[in-house]
């Protein structure tokens, strides 16, 4: 081995074979380097990527070019000139077994398979991302490929073609999805075929009568098995097609007029489902069930519906393992319409429950307990309250989750009664939060009134998301333990008039964690932000200054290092407002980044500073410095060129020993403006 510097290392020789003595290698050997090829294959081979296998000829040279003899070489997300090079290294003998290219960026992925074909794999997968400029571009073309035995081709929104000339002889599993043209042509090229998946893609509805109508005779002659039938119409196609035949996208789907189902065991459908109990009777081996209600539903035909699916689930056994209505029914739901089309689903042990629907008016309803599902998600628009829960327990329940503009009276209660519980989204009717369990990992609350305490106990909780309304007149009680917490978002609305300093008001203070920008790749949030929406007091009395460091204490965490002040200043001078929130000790020592957002004042009055205006108290405040040890980077945005803001940027560089990037966003039609701000930048921060 070598080092960078180009000076050899000393390697000592292996060990003598058994017998020959008992002394061990010395720590600087290459005990790794020392195995023979086939081992080393076999290393390279559990990286999964030849990108990977090729890095390790940095570490040696006896790894140097080694991945070229890979028998399965894998290729993932890497760019297409690279593929292809690397495919180019490889010798056709040693025979490459499998050859599998994920997610390339190409937009010439025939170029991609000729290369690959070139090696003659028995295996070929080849997995493109389905992205929009594949729609108006050239199709793909297979080559042959005569030792293949399985090939796997998603071409995304791509149409495939079968090659010009040339067969599959030793084809016997394919498995094909995209806008798949001249689909007979290619199944004659196939002798061994056994096993055939396929899925169309952004198909033209005219072209999959053909494409049909040569798969049946082809699964007769050669007994194919169809693991995997799947079509979807694309938008383009949808567009074209008349009013008439558009129609059928939201046809009823309806059994067959004969015939049964004899060997199907999972059936998912999704639609307007008719008749779904005949459809059922026809299913006597059916074990697994996903059902989707979607689209205009009258009331009773639903009702009917989930009758069958309980006499079926009694009948044959069958698990629902999702049962989705999303619906607009004909006419409005009351609570007692809604609390028996609860208990009718309540009754089916469904596993998953999926219920969206958006009421005209304010419904009262009771939560049925759902003691076998395991997930339940509720979009419920847009006046909506769960008021009591009723007996039992929701004993295998892992997910909750009721979105905001719905909500449930008690909390603690239902808390309670989900042993399992592990995520938690759900919004208040009443404002005070309790929350206390051992199993929790995700918690997401919005109170939709005003909140007094809140309560918080989750040993294990990993996210925590909390959005409260709490007026500044009463004192709001916060108490919080969550020791193993990761991501944290806390968001408080002021319902009256909020904290004030001096001139102006608080309405919202949020806090966020967030990724780093130069570790976007790490899982675990590496900074948190706080932001505070401040605007100037129009019309009314002005506040004296508040106790904001009280507010502060109540933040679960206070270790920010990102302070981003939202301001609507009606042209007011802002300057001493920031000072004197950084010249709070807790945001003083803490702040990295400052970002200052002037809001938009179109949609009040634009107030006259006059000379006794009190937004520039201290009136001094451009000669005043305080410390910010640790503040690298300023932002602002929608910028003016007032004067005093050329102050501001002129006193926070003064004040920032540690300043190394200032970015400044212009207002509409400022103009003029990057002259002066070059000027006080690069005097104070290019000194």
């Amino acid at each position: 081995m070598e080092t960078r510097s180009r000076r050899r290392l000393r390697v000592s020789p292996p060990p003598p074979p058994d017998g020959g003595g008992s002394r061990r290698l010395p720590p600087s050997s290459d005990r790794i380097s020392a195995l023979s090829d086939d081992m080393l294959l076999l290393v390279l081979s559990r990286l999964g990527s030849v990108h990977a296998a090729a890095r390790t000829g940095l570490l040696s040279r006896r790894w140097l070019g080694l991945w070229t003899s890979l028998a399965h070489p894998a290729f993932c997300t890497d760019a297409s000139d690279k593929i292809e090079a690397a495919l180019a290294r490889f010798s056709v003998s040693p025979v490459v077994s499998s050859i599998h290219i994920r997610f390339p960026v190409t937009r010439q992925p025939s170029s991609l398979l000729r290369a690959a074909a070139r090696l003659s794999p028995a295996e070929l997968v080849f997995v493109l991302k389905e992205e929009s400029w594949q729609t108006y571009s050239a199709s793909v073309v297979l080559p042959c490929l005569c030792r293949a035995t399985t090939i796997e081709i998603d071409a995304g929104l791509l149409g495939i073609r079968p090659p010009p000339a040339g067969e599959f002889p030793a084809l016997e599993k394919l498995f094909v999805a995209g806008d798949i043209i001249d689909f007979g042509s290619l199944l004659s090229r196939c002798p061994c075929l056994r096993v055939l998946g396929v899925t169309f893609r952004d198909v033209n509805p005219d072209s999959l009568d053909a494409a049909l109508a040569t798969l049946e005779p082809a699964a007769t002659v050669h007994s194919l098995e169809l693991p995997l039938f799947s079509v979807q119409i694309g938008t383009r196609w949808r567009n074209l097609l008349t009013p008439l035949d558009s129609a059928a996208f939201s046809a009823p789907i309806s059994p067959p007029p004969s015939g049964n189902f004899p060997v199907l065991e999972k059936l998912s459908l999704s639609g307007n489902i008719v008749d779904l109990g005949t459809l059922l009777s026809r299913c006597p081996r059916l074990r697994v069930l996903c059902v989707v209600f979607r689209g205009m539903v009258d009331l009773r035909s639903l009702e009917a519906a989930l009758a069958a699916l309980e006499a079926a689930a009694a009948a044959l056994g069958v698990t629902l393992s999702l049962l989705g209505v999303n619906t607009r029914w004909t006419h409005n739901v009351d609570a007692a319409g809604f609390g028996a089309l609860l208990h009718a689903m309540a009754r089916l042990s469904v596993q998953k429950l999926v219920l969206t629907h958006h009421f005209g008016t304010y419904v009262k309803a009771d939560l049925a307990c759902f003691d076998r599902a395991m997930s339940i998600e509720m979009d419920l628009l847009k006046y909506f309250c769960f008021t009591t829960l009723l007996d039992g327990e929701f004993s295998m329940l892992e997910r909750l989750s009721i979105t905001e503009s719905s909500s449930i009276v008690d909390l603690s209660t239902l808390l309670k009664r989900c042993p399992c519980l592990r995520v938690l989204k759900v919004a208040m009717a009443m404002g005070d939060v309790t929350v206390h369990s051992a199993l929790l990992l995700e918690l997401d609350v919005h109170g939709t009134t005003e909140c007094h305490h809140i309560d918080i106990v989750t040993p294990v909780l990993k996210k925590l998301e909390l959005k409260v309304w709490a007026g500044s007149g009463r004192e709001l009680s916060v108490s919080i333990s969550a020791p193993m917490v990761e991501k944290v978002t806390w968001k408080r609305w002021y319902t009256t008039s909020g904290v004030m300093f001096g001139f102006w008001r608080l309405e919202c203070a949020s806090l966020k964690s967030q990724l780093q920008e130069e570790d976007t790749s790490s899982q675990h949030p590496r900074v948190h932000a706080l932001c505070l929406h401040i605007s100037c007091i129009v019309s009314g009395r002005l506040g004296s200054r508040p106790n904001f460091a009280k507010e502060m204490e109540k933040l679960l965490i206070t270790d920010f290092s990102v302070l981003e002040l939202r301001l609507r200043t009606c042209g007011h001078i802002f300057g001493a407002l920031v000072l004197r929130i950084l010249g709070m000790h807790q945001i003083r020592a803490a702040t990295e980044k400052l970002k200052i957002v002037i809001l938009p004042w179109w949609s009040m009055r634009r107030q006259a500073c006059l000379g006794n205006c009190p937004c520039g108290n201290p009136k001094n405040w451009r000669r005043q410095s305080i410390s910010l040890p640790h503040l690298t980077e300023v932002e602002i945005d929608e910028f003016t060129g007032e004067d005093h803001e050329y102050d501001f940027l002129g006193f926070i560089s003064k004040c920032s020993p540690m300043l190394k990037r200032v970015s400044v966003k212009l207002a509409y039609k400022l103009g003029g403006g990057t002259t002066n701000i070059y000027t006080i930048v690069s005097r104070r921060i290019l000194r």
